[in-house]
């Protein structure tokens, strides 16, 4: 088994003695004071993914049971969903480190099978080095991130834009005196309210949209704390549209909410376009997340036209 095989290396490597010292991690909830703590370690690297943010794994800590331990100076994030606990790769692990951890969380899971999920490609041949040749790492298409070119998210010039162009234009012709603006703290409010009628729209006995109306919610009662960035459209002074986002890294920012009116054409491409072209303007990458192997999503998320993918895999122990 894989966690013999783990406490096997970790004796011949440390010895003994630290092998006996290791002990059960101790997972705490997520709170707004840990951001700091967080932050320190999500700049340690040059990650891609879009959970690699304080305020994505705050604003749905309730829902996901999202926990976070420190084993061997790396943080470790565990969360629950569709019930399947899962971990995150360590965060700010040395490699070395990693026989050691990966007992110490196979110990915390009374040892249990357990899944890593969210590796990212270049993890790979580091976690193949420590790993039994029966256990595999493999591919995780519903999870993997679309990102896109800030500049054509910004302009959408040429013909593989044409339909959204048109959207657009369509759009501004019928609401041309529509106003697109930074969201404020005075807006908080009015843009929660819309939040709560779209998903009521939507069908609020989902139990995954009332999870992600609490996490929108949680966003933007958060916002100036978790220094994010939001924009809305305003239609005869009504909010229609709003969208939450912030920097992952000095290249790209991720998009973590986006909500419009459907029955308003075009507006979603607006709220995205004006967002991009007035907000997201310091980088050159735009991530907006996972289509979760919802083949609506994974469709409109492929309409964008994303210039790569940020490919994640799972592995279980």
């Amino acid at each position: 088994m894989f966690s013999a095989f783990l406490l096997k290396f970790c004796y011949n490597y440390y010895g003994a003695n630290q092998l006996e010292g290791l002990s059960i991690l101790e997972f705490k909830n997520i709170e707004l004071q840990d951001k700091e703590i967080f932050d320190a370690y999500f700049t340690k690297g040059y990650y891609q993914g879009s959970e690699c943010t304080f305020t994505n794994l705050f604003v749905w800590r309730t829902c996901y049971k999202i926990r976070w331990a420190i084993s061997y100076n790396s943080l470790i994030i565990k969360v629950t969903r569709s019930n399947t606990t899962f971990i995150l790769p360590p965060f700010g692990a040395n490699p070395k480190d990693l026989p050691a951890i990966f007992a110490e969380i196979k110990e915390s899971f009374h040892g249990e099978s357990f899944q890593v999920r969210g590796i990212y490609e270049e993890q790979v041949p580091i976690l193949e080095e420590f790993l039994h040749p029966d256990h595999e790492i493999i591919e995780d298409r519903d999870n993997w991130d679309y990102v896109y070119d800030r500049d054509s998210l910004a302009t959408l010039a040429g013909r593989k834009y044409h339909s959204k162009k048109n959207h657009v234009n369509a759009f501004r012709k019928e609401h041309p005196n529509y106003e697109f603006s930074i969201i404020k703290p005075t807006d908080i409010e009015e843009c929660i309210a819309f939040a709560d009628l779209w998903c009521e729209k939507k069908g609020l006995n989902d139990d995954g949209l009332r999870c992600e109306l609490c996490a929108v919610e949680d966003a933007l009662r958060h916002y100036d704390i978790l220094e994010i960035k939001g924009g809305l459209i305003r239609i005869n002074g009504k909010v229609e549209a709003f969208t939450i986002a912030e920097n992952l890294n000095k290249d790209m920012a991720v998009v973590h909410f986006e909500k419009a009116n459907a029955d308003i054409r075009g507006l979603y491409t607006v709220i995205n376009q004006d967002f991009v072209s007035n907000v997201l303007t310091d980088v050159k990458y735009i991530n907006r997340e996972e289509d979760m192997g919802i083949e609506g999503l994974r469709t409109a998320k492929e309409s964008y036209k994303p210039v790569f993918m940020t490919k994640k895999y799972t592995l279980t122990i």
